[in-house]
């Protein structure tokens, strides 16, 4: 074997090497994510520092994101491309997933309870155009619900004039998301045994994130029809969803 063909492979080798140690000083840090709505979305924006310690270029940096329920279906999907990150640089990746809002909200189980969302996170990228680097991860988002606990207590009907009565019905729920705010009003129907609408009223409300609300609602009856009432419809509209029919059965 020549000198020469002696001196290509040692570089060869030496590439390959400094190659293979320069990916291990690769780091990926997370900063604290922040979040802004629109109209259709709640957009979760993540920082993500990428720090090439070694000593060639990462190039062909691909980040991609998928969001699952809780029933494993896919939910969305973000990716992020990075053409180059020079070495011995830190280089901020600003990642963004967006939660179709309309989707989720049509889901009676997450306006009502509390759950966990599947965050999958993958990473691709080419080392010095030669070595080849995947990363996976996966972590879990809590989702809490913003109509926790949704309660409807005992109507309380009392006398409202000479031809009417007042029906007063306790409403009470927990606000448990950390983002939406429940802004909107609570409307009720009363029903009689034959399917007719025979009283309705509503009440405003504006619940912010990690808040309770505690109010009551009240219609008018006629008083020759107080004792055909059957059901209690609720019907929950706010700017992000609207909600309803919540029947209760009315004793």
């Amino acid at each position: 074997m020549s000198w020469v063909t002696r001196f290509f492979w040692i570089i060869a080798l030496a590439i390959t090497i400094t190659c293979v140690y320069s990916v291990t000083l690769i780091r990926i840090s997370f900063e604290e994510p922040t979040t802004y709505m629109t109209e259709e979305d709640l957009n979760i924006m993540l920082p993500i520092i990428l720090g090439n310690e070694g000593y060639y270029n990462i190039v062909d940096l691909n980040i991609t994101t998928q969001l699952l329920d809780n029933e494993n279906s896919q939910i969305s999907k973000a990716t992020t491309y990075v053409s180059q990150i020079p070495p011995q640089n830190n280089t901020t990746i600003l990642h963004n997933i967006s939660l179709p809002l309309d989707e989720i909200m049509a889901n009676m189980d997450y306006l009502f309870n509390d759950s966990n969302f599947t965050l999958l996170g993958s990473a691709q990228l080419s080392y010095a155009n030669l070595v080849p680097f995947s990363l996976e991860t996966n972590t879990t988002i809590p989702w809490g619900a913003p109509l926790f606990n949704f309660t409807t207590g005992d109507p309380t009907v009392n006398m409202y004039n000479l031809t009417h009565f007042g029906v007063i019905i306790p409403i009470s729920f927990e606000n448990h998301s950390p983002y939406i705010s429940v802004t909107g009003v609570i409307r009720v129907e009363i029903i009689d045994n034959s399917h007719q609408v025979i009283g309705e009223g509503s009440v405003s409300m504006d619940v912010p994130p990690g808040t309770n609300y505690n109010g009551q609602l009240e219609t008018v009856v006629n008083a020759t029809l107080i004792d055909d009432i059957e059901q209690v419809h609720f019907y929950i509209e706010t700017s992000m969803f609207n909600y309803g029919p919540i029947v209760i059965d009315y004793e």
